[in-house]
């Protein structure tokens, strides 16, 4: 209880910081202007400003916030276009009879743009998650009780219901979200642009004047692809940039990769991998890696860790790619178990992902993983099997409480 007070109180302070509420002013000043320009072809009337204000808190709000949260894959803003005729059936439904009293509007709208917005910056933490799971639960209620307004409204008149107004009721959240999601994208790549210009300053072995140049050169390369403009300042942490040339050959590395990426260039199974295309081998379990950039030594791409299953402390796993530039020499599936918690099940689920990277990797050769997952003690397992080499082992941690277990793929 501590925790979620404190969350709350965290989440309070944060709402009211002077980017936030530049933030949510910008979405409710786009919202206006959507107003006046659907007013004058007549789509839009005063009487619909509760219902405006309405989808503000519960569903501008909420959107911005996710949207600054959206990953490169996750395709958020297409499918908030495409989703948005379901999401206008859902608010017509609760706006369409929106009959509160003077009084209880004055009190209702300001307690639910608070709610909006507070969930939506409870969203951009995980150390807010208690608070986001509260605070979407009293957003769940207010929605039941404003279904039920409605829905008392229509039965008590039916005939009051099919009107004009109802007509722009039912486009009005439609519109509203198709015509914010320019100004959602908008705010999506200036926080990304104020991400790198933070990221760039922390570096402290380049100087002044090169950070300069590659906060310009990769701001009007990458204004509107913040995906792009993530890679280049990641680029620029982890290679030695010294000099304008190597921030040009970062921009160079990533638009190559881009084009490469629609084009999927075959690579002859006996090099290697197309990065392209194994970055996907696993993408149905959660494992797609990011993009394949160089590093120190070599070309590399990891996925995010997943879970294996479902205890306090869960047992994890993450996939990589190694190998050099335009092309994967090795694939390696990892998994980390604690002795703490019973590992049967994660590594039943690792076991499954290994034979799906071999499906993915190899084609259709039985292999018996048996032979490679052999148990948590140390140990180590090399065979070639269809002109690949796979290895396994196991490492114990230092500490004694776990191990790790590599699975990988080379050719």
């Amino acid at each position: 209880m501590a925790n979620l007070r404190y969350s709350l109180w965290s989440i309070a302070k944060a709402l009211f910081t002077p980017k936030l509420l530049v933030f949510f002013g910008m979405v409710a000043i786009n919202v206006v202007v959507l107003c006046w320009l659907l007013g004058e072809v007549g789509l839009w009337s005063t009487s619909q400003i509760p219902s405006t204000v309405l989808w503000f808190a519960m569903g501008g709000c909420v959107f911005a916030g996710r949207a600054l949260q959206s990953k490169e894959d996750d395709r958020y803003f297409r499918n908030l276009f495409r989703g948005s005729l379901k999401l206008g059936g859902i608010f017509e439904f609760i706006v369409v009879a929106y009959t509160f009293g003077l009084i209880a509007e004055l009190i209702l709208v300001p307690c639910l743009f608070l709610l909006g917005a507070t969930l939506a910056v409870a969203g951009t933490k995980p150390e807010y998650s208690k608070a986001k799971t509260l605070l979407e639960a009293i957003l769940a209620v207010f929605a039941l009780v404003l279904v039920w307004n409605s829905v008392s409204s229509i039965w008590a008149e039916p005939a009051a219901f099919f009107t004009t107004d109802t007509g722009r009721n039912f486009i009005l959240p439609i519109l509203l979200t198709v015509g914010s999601i320019p100004v959602f994208y908008l705010l999506f790549c200036y926080s990304h642009i104020e991400q790198a210009r933070i990221q760039i300053e922390q570096k402290t072995f380049q100087s002044d004047d090169l950070k300069r140049y590659a906060r310009k050169r990769f701001f009007l390369t990458f204004v509107l692809r913040p995906w792009l403009l993530r890679r280049a300042t990641r680029q620029f942490h982890v290679l030695p940039a010294w000099t304008k040339s190597d921030v040009e050959q970062i921009i160079t590395d990533i638009l190559n990769y881009e084009r490469n990426e629609e084009l999927r260039p075959e690579i002859e199974p006996a090099i290697g991998w197309s990065p392209y295309t194994a970055r996907d081998f696993l993408k149905n379990d959660g494992l797609r890696t990011n993009d394949y950039h160089k590093g120190f030594e070599e070309y590399w791409a990891t996925a995010p860790y997943i879970e294996l299953d479902d205890h306090i402390l869960p047992n994890k796993a993450t996939f990589y790619l190694e190998g050099e530039a335009d092309v994967v020499k090795t694939l390696k599936l990892t998994g980390k178990f604690r002795d703490d918690f019973d590992g049967e099940l994660g590594r039943a689920k690792f076991q499954e992902i290994a034979q799906t990277l071999c499906q993915q990797a190899i084609g259709h050769i039985e292999i018996d993983l048996n032979v490679f997952l052999l148990s948590t003690d140390d140990f180590r397992v090399d065979k070639m099997v269809g002109g690949v080499a796979i290895s396994s082992w196991t490492e114990r941690y230092p500490s004694g409480t776990g191990y790790e277990v590599f699975f990988t793929i080379s050719r």
